[in-house]
């Protein structure tokens, strides 16, 4: 049986974990602080406007970003994100590393979702999260209102913290700790054009991505960076669905896939 390499850390580091959640911690606190969020929203306002008014120029570039925001879309670049997960090289992972780091993923999504629950509540009692930049701010492009014929998210009732950034910026965070290479900097490329369709379209501030993705990630990459806790679940998690991957592995030409064959 091939042993594979970690994808997370192995040992304790208790100065690197203290300090990544005191940076979220602070990052939160200077948007929730009066004078710091006055600071946040103009640069809101300044991205807003400069990325959603762009779409005043051109309905082809309108159209284009109002089919990145539909629910289309969306499910293509969940399935480019595990494109990097699944062959090796793409994100700089090994074949050995495959399967522990595409369960490492979806690990930290599970431990991402009770922080996010914590957040969105102190964001909606605090006043932190409410409607987003298309519903506050004039002039606006709405592709609900310019392109009805596309099905694109172009509003948010609670738009804080920014779920999409979030999943992205610990996808980012989880590749370029796994194994940093010269696909990183693809990795850090794709995932920050990803985050973009939200912004045109208005449907999430920038400090939905910038604040609340980043201290979600923060918080969420810190067991894997910095503890060995995140491995620990990882390699209970790997066993419990290794049958499963074997078990997929012989379905034909799906089992001919590098990630059902990490001894080759």
């Amino acid at each position: 049986m091939i042993t594979p390499e970690p994808v997370f850390s192995t040992r304790w580091r208790p100065l690197a974990f203290i300090s990544m959640q005191l940076a979220a911690v602070l990052l939160l606190l200077s948007f929730a602080s009066e004078t710091g969020h006055e600071i946040w929203r103009s640069l809101d306002q300044t991205v807003f406007f400069t990325l959603n008014g762009s779409l005043f120029h051109s309905e082809s570039w309108a159209s284009f970003w109002a089919w990145m925001n539909t629910r289309e879309v969306d499910a293509l670049s969940a399935v480019v994100m595990l494109l990097f997960l699944v062959f090796p090289g793409l994100g700089g992972l090994k074949r050995n590393q495959l399967q522990a780091a595409f369960t490492g993923f979806l690990l930290l999504m599970l431990l991402m979702l009770p922080m996010r629950e914590l957040l969105s509540d102190y964001a909606k009692q605090s006043g932190l999260s409410g409607d987003s930049p298309s519903l506050q701010l004039e002039p606006s492009y709405r592709f609900s209102d310019h392109l009805p014929d596309i099905p694109a998210k172009d509003r948010a009732n609670t738009s804080f913290p920014g779920d999409h950034a979030s999943v992205l910026l610990v996808w980012i965070g989880f590749l370029l700790f796994a194994r940093p290479t010269l696909a990183s900097v693809a990795v850090v490329l794709v995932g920050l054009f990803l985050m973009l369709p939200r912004l045109f379209g208005g449907a999430h501030w920038f400090t939905d991505a910038a604040v609340g993705g980043m201290c979600l990630a923060l918080t969420t990459l810190a067991w894997a960076w910095a503890t060995p806790v995140a491995g620990w679940l990882n390699r209970w998690l790997l066993m419990g669905l290794s049958p499963l991957y074997r078990l997929a592995g012989r379905i034909p030409l799906l089992g001919r896939l590098p990630f059902f064959n990490p001894g080759d």
